[in-house]
C-alpha cells in the first residue's frame, strides 16, 4: 500500500489565506511523498487559475510541479456546491465549468479517479431513490467527461449535519452509496471511502468497507470525534484504525492511503508545516503496518 495527501494537507496559512499548490507539492515532496492527490476544491477559492482563460497552461504547469519534485498525481478532489440547494442559476453554470475544467485537468494529469460528493434532492425527503434518480440524471455528463478525458468518478460517503436544518443526506448510508455506484454500470464509476464521515454515521469501518468491495476506489484517511467533521490526523480522534485497517485488509484494496487532514496543523506558520507534514508519513506507516497484520494473519489463518 502506497501512503499519499491530498495537496491540502499544507493549504492553509496561518493569517487566512491561502498557499499555492507549488508549495504545498514542495513540502510534501521534502518529506518524502512520491504520490499526491490534487486538491482541484482551490477553484472555489477566489483567485484560482482554474478560473482564468489560461486554465490548461495552469495545469500543464502543475504537471512539470510534479516533474519538478518526482511526485506522481493519482487522485484528485473535483470543486462541489449543493446542487439541488437554493442557488442562482449564475452560480451554478460558473460552478459547472469548475467541475468539468477539473475533471479534464485530472485526465490531462494521468489522474485515476476524481472524487466528488453525492446529490441530495431536498424534495425526496426520505424517498433515496428520487435521489437516487436524480443523481444518475446529473452525474451522467460528468461521468462521460471523465470517461473523454480517461480518468473516473469516484463517489465520497457523506454524512448528517448534528446541528439546524436536520436534513437528510444522500450518501450518508454506505448501502444507499454503494446502490447508487451499482446503478450507473460503469467502471469508471467508483466509491470513495472517507473514514471521519463514516465515523459521523457510526463507524462500524470493518463492516462498511466490506460492503463496498470491490467497488473501493479511493479512500479519504482522517480522524473525528464523532461530532464534527474535523479533519484530525489519525490518532487524534477516536477511530478505531486497527479495525478500519482490517477493512481493507479483508477486500485486499489495492489502492492508495490517502490523507484529507487540511484541518490539522491550519494555523501553523508555513516554516512550521513540515512538522505536520512528516508526522503524516510517521503515523502512517503505522497505518500501513496494521493493513499488512491483517493481510499476514488472513493469510496464516
Amino acid at each position: 500500500m502506497i501512503l499519499s495527501t491530498s495537496t491540502n494537507i499544507c493549504a492553509f496559512r496561518s493569517d487566512g489565506g491561502r498557499n499555492p499548490l507549488e508549495f504545498c507539492i514542495a513540502e510534501c515532496a521534502r518529506s518524502g511523498y512520491t504520490v499526491l492527490d490534487i486538491n482541484f476544491c482551490e477553484a472555489m477559492n477566489p483567485y484560482s487559475r482554474i478560473k482564468n482563460d489560461d486554465w490548461e497552461d495552469y495545469v500543464h504547469d502543475i504537471a512539470r510541479m510534479g516533474e519538478q519534485y518526482g511526485v506522481e498525481f493519482t487522485q484528485s478532489h473535483l470543486p462541489y456546491y449543493d446542487v439541488y440547494g437554493l442557488q442562482d442559476d449564475a452560480f451554478k453554470r460558473h460552478m459547472e465549468e469548475m467541475i468539468r475544467r477539473s475533471i479534464i485537468a485530472s485526465g490531462m494529469l494521468g489522474i485515476r479517479w476524481a472524487v466528488t460528493h453525492p446529490a441530495t434532492f431536498y424534495a425526496a425527503g426520505p424517498h433515496s431513490h428520487l435521489s437516487l434518480e436524480k443523481n444518475l440524471d446529473y452525474y451522467a455528463v460528468h461521468v462521460a467527461t471523465a470517461k473523454q478525458a480517461g480518468t473516473g468518478i469516484a463517489l465520497e460517503n457523506d454524512f448528517e449535519y448534528k446541528k439546524e436544518p436536520y436534513q437528510r443526506i444522500f450518501g450518508s448510508s454506505i448501502p444507499e452509496l454503494v446502490e447508487l455506484v451499482d446503478a450507473f454500470h460503469d467502471d469508471s464509476v467508483g466509491l470513495c471511502y472517507d473514514f471521519g464521515h463514516a465515523n459521523l454515521t457510526g463507524g462500524f469501518h470493518r463492516q462498511n468497507l466490506n460492503l463496498i468491495g470491490h467497488r473501493l476506489s479511493a479512500t479519504h484517511v482522517q480522524d473525528n470525534l464523532g461530532i464534527n467533521d474535523d479533519h484530525f490526523m489519525p490518532f487524534y480522534g477516536n477511530i478505531n484504525w486497527e479495525e478500519a485497517m482490517g477493512g481493507l485488509a479483508d477486500i485486499d484494496y489495492q489502492g492508495e492511503l490517502t490523507y484529507e487532514i487540511q484541518e490539522f496543523g491550519r494555523y501553523l506558520p508555513n516554516d512550521m508545516k513540515h512538522l505536520v507534514v512528516e508526522q503524516s508519513i510517521e503515523i502512517g506507516n503505522i497505518l500501513i503496518g496494521l493493513f499488512e497484520k491483517t493481510k499476514a494473519a488472513k493469510t496464516n489463518a
